[in-house]
């Protein structure tokens, strides 16, 4: 059975400061799958934790408004996808300098047979673990370690990434999560992380794995550490 669990948590230094999350989380059941969309609004624009909002929104209206027969939806080219996400984005941002509104963006498609399509815009981390191998389906970072790819900012195609896997057996299961924790993840301690996190959820019914990731994303193993933080998870029980 396919299911899937996931949160967004305000970090310490948002909280300290009186500042709302600027990441996003949208997590809904499709078909008999499910569309999991996790952005995180740039900290330097003034209207970033908005554009997160309507990023998650926008790929969630694309993917049901397109989506048709899952035979039809599997063939969709993937640019045209992002491009109408991107589209719709723009055209929900009010502000005429979209910019202050950039954004990342990530999103996985898993249609009730397992099979999973992702895109990725920007920092964060997307893994798969599949057959008891995990794989780091987000490409490593190219640039100085403070830069990233968003909406309102990169407008090629070119920028973003696109992947497909397919979930076959028990404990299979794609995660998706914001540079807040993938930044204090270090490769070795990577699968051990995913392997937890899908245990836990299993255990539990959609809302206590929320309440439970929760807790954890709250209270961060890390020292010092203070950015927002979110996390989904689409998994095979």
């Amino acid at each position: 059975m396919l299911r899937a669990a996931g949160t967004c948590v305000t970090g310490p230094a948002h909280l300290s400061a009186g500042h709302e999350c600027q990441d996003a989380l949208s997590l809904r059941g499709w078909q008999g799958g499910w569309i999991a969309a996790v952005a995180d609004g740039l900290g330097s624009r003034s209207q970033s934790a908005r554009g997160a909002k309507l990023a998650v929104q926008s790929a969630q209206a694309v993917v049901r408004r397109g989506s048709g027969r899952t035979s039809v939806w599997r063939n969709t080219p993937a640019r045209d996808v992002a491009t109408e996400i991107y589209r719709r984005w723009l055209a929900a941002v009010p502000w005429l300098d979209k910019s202050c509104a950039a954004t990342t963006l990530l999103v996985a498609v898993c249609d009730w047979q397992g099979y999973v399509r992702i895109w990725q815009l920007g920092d964060g981390l997307i893994l798969s673990q599949c057959d008891g191998q995990l794989v780091v389906v987000t490409p490593e970072r190219i640039g100085f370690g403070n830069e990233t790819r968003a909406m309102g900012v990169h407008k090629a195609w070119s920028d973003w990434h696109h992947a497909s896997l397919t979930l076959n057996g028990k404990g299979d299961a794609v995660l998706l999560m914001t540079d807040g924790i993938s930044d204090d993840l270090p490769q070795p301690v990577l699968q051990h992380f995913a392997r937890t996190a899908q245990q836990q959820l299993k255990r539990r019914s959609r809302r206590q794995g929320r309440i439970w990731l929760t807790h954890e994303l709250l209270n961060w193993a890390t020292p010092g550490h203070s950015d927002d933080k979110t996390l989904a998870a689409i998994f095979l029980d």
